[in-house]
């Protein structure tokens, strides 16, 4: 990356919450966490934290299908960072005498989630999308589930699941022809590679949907009624994704979106409202999220639903897609500027094994995109039978809330 002096080092692990089963829901994340306790070449939390020495950046995550360890330091400093990586994806000690510890720690976060509305509706909507499934469970855990996870379970998790055909590392940033060829040895030696096939299918999710569902949770020191409103739509390798982004962008993003005009602007009905899509191997949704007062919810999801139906029926201008269009391309290209995010694009693809697409390529495709196309596409996924809506707020459950989700 030309003009760049970092560089950025990604250790991604294909499994997550959706990898598990009921009785260890939760230790993708659970094992992320206690990485940082010590690996065998840095064996205490300290001398983990040394890239913070440096000055750079670390930090790790855990999603349904991925676990990631990555940090930002500068170019000089990449060996450093692309061994810390490595002693956490491959070296923790895993000791029981912090697991306790930790398992207190996760369960905090837990009850801030639980205390978080906002976030507290988008995981209650996503439950009910896929209830009874893999897909469908928490990321963080049950608290049961937490309890009953101990350093044995925690070893026998990461040897089962750490293995190199389920393992793509990832570098960007001022990388020359020579520190590229030093990557390759390094990450050989230090990774190591596997002829095998990635192993442990995860469980297929069908979609079966065929009428909206509400889903209400009553928090009764709620100050505000947090809703999410959606539909399914398709996978992550979809064709359908590109036209879709141009849509989610103008429909549900930022100032100049329908739905910031419409319901909060006009309406004044909310401070925060947004569009967003999630997507996997084999389903995905697209949902609104909003946070309204009390009183305003019916307004609130009746004033959606009105944009909804008003693009079902007219559809999406020519200025708005290009709009859109060149909004999306800037947001790419912004990104595009830090290494991070770079990583994230590529290593994901590779992960996830999809044919690699370069940016330059994705935009091509953004550039491509149609008011004609988002049009048909409207029309294929903003349908009743799927429409799903879930509220967090201090009220019991309304029933005539699902009478409102009608296209």
């Amino acid at each position: 990356m030309p003009g760049v002096e970092s560089i950025a080092t990604s250790v991604m692990v294909h499994v997550g919450s959706r990898y598990e089963t009921t009785t260890i829901n939760g230790i993708s994340h659970f094992l992320e966490h206690m990485v940082f306790k010590g690996t065998k070449k840095y064996p205490t939390t300290d001398d983990v934290n040394f890239i913070e020495r440096l000055g750079g950046l670390q930090n790790a995550y855990t999603d349904i299908d991925i676990t990631c360890y990555h940090n930002k330091v500068l170019a000089e400093d990449w060996k450093s960072g692309l061994e810390i990586n490595k002693e956490l994806a491959l070296y923790p000690r895993l000791e029981q005498q912090y697991v306790d510890k930790e398992r207190d720690v996760i369960l905090e976060e837990m009850k801030r989630y639980e205390d978080e509305p906002a976030a507290k509706v988008g995981e209650v909507f996503h439950q009910m999308l896929y209830p009874e499934t893999k897909l469908g469970m928490r990321i963080i855990g049950e608290e049961v589930s937490l309890k009953g996870s101990d350093a044995s379970t925690l070893r026998s998790y990461h040897d089962a699941w750490y293995k190199p055909e389920r393992t793509v590392v990832v570098m960007a940033g001022k990388i020359d022809e020579s520190t590229k060829q030093q990557i390759h040895q390094v990450a050989s030696e230090w990774f190591g590679t596997s002829a095998a096939e990635k192993t442990g299918d995860m469980e297929k999710v069908a979609d079966t949907q065929t009428k909206p569902n509400v889903a209400v949770v009553t928090k009764k020191d709620a100050q505000q009624a947090h809703l999410t409103l959606g539909f399914r739509i398709f996978p992550r390798t979809s064709e359908d994704r590109f036209a879709w982004s141009v849509f989610n962008l103008l429909f549900g993003v930022s100032f100049t979106s329908r739905l910031f005009k419409e319901i909060r602007e006009k309406k004044g009905l909310c401070y925060i409202i947004r569009s967003s899509s999630d997507t996997w191997d084999d389903v995905g949704y697209w949902s609104v999220y909003a946070g309204v007062a009390t009183e305003k919810v019916h307004e609130a999801v009746t004033g959606i639903m009105e944009e909804l139906r008003k693009a079902v029926a007219g559809g999406i201008t020519k200025e708005e897609t290009q709009t859109a269009i060149k909004r999306l391309k800037t947001m790419v290209a912004f990104r595009a500027e830090d290494p991070e995010f770079m990583n994230e694009w590529y290593g994901r693809q590779e992960l996830y094994h999809q044919p690699v697409m370069t940016l330059d390529a994705y935009l091509d495709r953004i550039d491509a995109v149609t008011s004609e196309m988002i049009n048909v596409l409207i029309k294929k996924y903003i349908v009743a039978s799927t429409l799903n809506l879930a509220l967090v707020w201090s009220k019991p459950e309304s029933k005539d809330l699902v009478s409102l989700l009608t296209i």
